[in-house]
């Protein structure tokens, strides 16, 4: 296996290999959310004053935030994430994760030193790092709900 030899290669590689599992995602992307929640974060419901965006917001042990965002039915259609450190991106794409990692392999657009972009059928994943601090989105875009953009995923 070759080594990454440039700043992209190694924000790829990372969430290739999920290498700061934190192990706190209450569901997986396309899965529904459930309320049992571990003693290793706090976790809360968010609604915006519209009422079209809910999500599941948690802060593990590690610093990182997760949004989990549900449609009406409990399903999750978005995850974002930040942090000084990168979340278990496997655990958070769940059943999407081969298809992200298929297309992060194989992509040959560089959208900067310390981003990516993979957008694979319905998934795209999103991710940069700035000084040590971890940002990245991924949603679904079949199951984005009626008057939720892409921009509303933060």
């Amino acid at each position: 296996m070759s080594r990454p030899t440039t700043p992209r290669d190694l924000l790829i590689a990372a969430f290739a290999s999920a290498a700061f599992a934190s192990g706190y995602a209450d569901a997986q992307l396309g899965s529904t959310i459930i309320s049992d929640h571990d003693a290793s974060h706090a976790a809360v419901m968010q609604h915006t004053q519209n009422g079209q965006l809910s999500y599941h917001e948690s802060t593990d042990t590690n610093g990182i935030t997760v949004r989990q965002y549900v449609n009406s039915s409990g399903e999750v259609y978005a995850v974002s994430w930040h942090g000084p450190a990168i979340p278990d991106v496997q655990a958070l794409l769940g059943a999407h994760y081969a298809r992200y990692q298929n297309g992060a392999l194989a992509s040959q657009v560089s959208n900067g030193l310390h981003a990516s972009r993979v957008s694979q059928d319905d998934l795209v994943v999103e991710s940069s790092v700035r000084l040590r601090q971890f940002v990245g989105r991924a949603w679904l875009t079949s199951a984005l709900p009626a008057g939720v953009a892409t921009s509303d995923i933060e």
